[in-house]
């Protein structure tokens, strides 16, 4: 009997024992911080089949060397990502920020600095080598206050005059003799004579794509004068060179295709691919939508500089960052390590339509306008910032220059237009904080 009373009792404490260990144990595992997971996670506006495809090939890239992190990619879409710099700013200043989100070089960063919200990465652009490898102008679009906080991976021109070649073969008209304001307004009207009523193609319902042609006829007045601009020097609406770009404006407007304020630039190029129109200015990812219409680079279709910008490769940058308090803070390097790499940019940009940043690129990777772009931003006389995607000037100037175009495609009122600019130079005369010296 006392046998049993012993067992029973050895019994009992060890059930208590195994509750009490069981409690502690549960305790601490429960209210232990659990290991975060290895994840990255990216914000971009490559939304479309060529951009998907491209943005792919880097996070390919990214998974072949770095293969137990998981990588989120989270696109936001809309034309030139006036969408996701919306989303993007409510979700840094609230501290929800990604590991990287994409951007695009210059004044467009600096709310970003200013509210404190990147990382500087001196450290990174030191371990890489990327002083050696990214041009002067590009170094400068990346770096405030004398730190780096951004990776570009590629390089758009936007000062780009795409044609039907077949059409203008159609008609005897020489792409040569378009390198003038005089010689394209001279095609468009023989053109016109031969039934093509609206011979250039544009789109307008983001406002942007107006602003984009603007910006290209206001820089074939001269890199001086679009310094100057840029750099919110200019103070007289009756400028000679200002009120000119806008006369040019004023008869572009007038071969324009009626309906541009409901079309995208995409459904602009499409006009052109179809032959509907023969022309439109966009920037180079436009090789993009000839390519998926399977059309051939100097058979259905061709390029050229914007008239009177042969020599200047106006800029289109895009890039990535640390942001401050990223969740994953060395996954972030990593992945600005692959954008910034040889291999990555290589991966990326011959599906992209742009070519890289940096100046090593391997041109055998690349198609025939690539090749071409790659040659004459190695040639470059000069190379400038664009204002309408984010580089050349204050977020506030390039959104008013957006209004300005967009009204003055509506009214053709030049005087109205021109001391738009300069009313839009003057509100942001404090936030100038760039000096941009695009003459060697």
């Amino acid at each position: 009997m006392e046998v049993m009373r012993t067992l029973h009792a050895v019994i009992i404490a060890v059930l208590v024992t195994a509750i009490i260990v069981g409690g502690i144990l549960y305790y601490f595992l429960s209210t232990a911080p659990k290991p975060k997971a290895n994840l990255l996670e990216i914000y971009h506006w490559w939304t479309s089949g060529g951009e998907k495809a491209a943005i792919d090939a880097l996070v390919a890239v990214f998974q072949e060397k770095y293969p137990d992190v998981g990588v989120i990619q989270s696109p936001v879409a809309g034309g030139a990502g006036y969408v996701l710099k919306a989303v993007m700013k409510s979700m840094v200043a609230a501290g929800e920020a990604p590991d990287s989100f994409q951007i695009h070089a210059g004044y467009e960063m600096k709310p970003y600095i200013d509210g404190g919200y990147l990382e500087p990465i001196d450290h990174l652009w030191a371990q890489q080598g990327w002083e050696e490898v990214f041009p002067a102008v590009v170094k400068d679009m990346v770096k405030w206050g004398g730190h780096y906080y951004a990776v570009p991976l590629n390089i758009h021109r936007a000062n780009v005059l795409w044609y039907n070649k077949k059409i203008l073969e159609q008609h005897n008209i020489d792409p040569a003799s378009l390198e003038t304001w005089d010689g394209f307004f001279e095609a468009c009207e023989k053109l016109r004579r031969e039934g093509i009523t609206y011979p250039i193609a544009m789109g307008g319902i983001g406002k942007w794509e107006i602003a984009h042609a603007l910006e290209q006829i206001l820089i074939s007045q001269g890199v001086d004068f679009y310094q100057d601009l840029i750099n919110g020097k200019l103070s007289d609406p009756n400028d000679p060179r200002l009120v000119n770009a806008f006369n040019i404006f004023k008869r572009y407007m007038d071969y324009v295709n009626p309906d541009y304020a409901t079309l995208t630039w995409d459904q602009a190029v499409a006009k052109v691919i179809r032959g509907e129109s023969v022309f439109t200015i966009m920037g180079d990812w436009a090789n993009g939508e000839f390519l998926v219409a399977n059309k051939t680079f100097n058979v259905d279709y061709g390029a050229i500089p914007v008239p009177g910008t042969k020599g200047v490769y106006v800029l289109v940058v895009d890039c990535f960052q640390k942001p401050k308090g990223a969740r994953h803070p060395e996954n972030s390097e990593k992945w600005l390590i692959v954008v910034g790499s040889k291999e990555g940019q290589d991966a990326f940009n011959p599906i992209k339509g742009s070519i890289p940043a940096r100046l090593d690129a391997d041109i055998n990777k690349y198609g025939p306008y690539q090749r071409s772009a790659i040659q004459d931003f190695k040639n470059a006389q000069y190379m400038a910032p664009s204002i309408v995607h984010g580089s050349g000037a204050p977020e506030k100037f390039a959104s008013a220059f957006n209004d300005v175009a967009s009204a003055f495609a509506s009214n053709r009122n030049v005087q109205e237009a021109c001391n738009g600019i300069i009313n839009a130079i003057q509100a942001a005369k404090n936030e100038y904080v760039k000096e941009w010296k695009l003459i060697p």
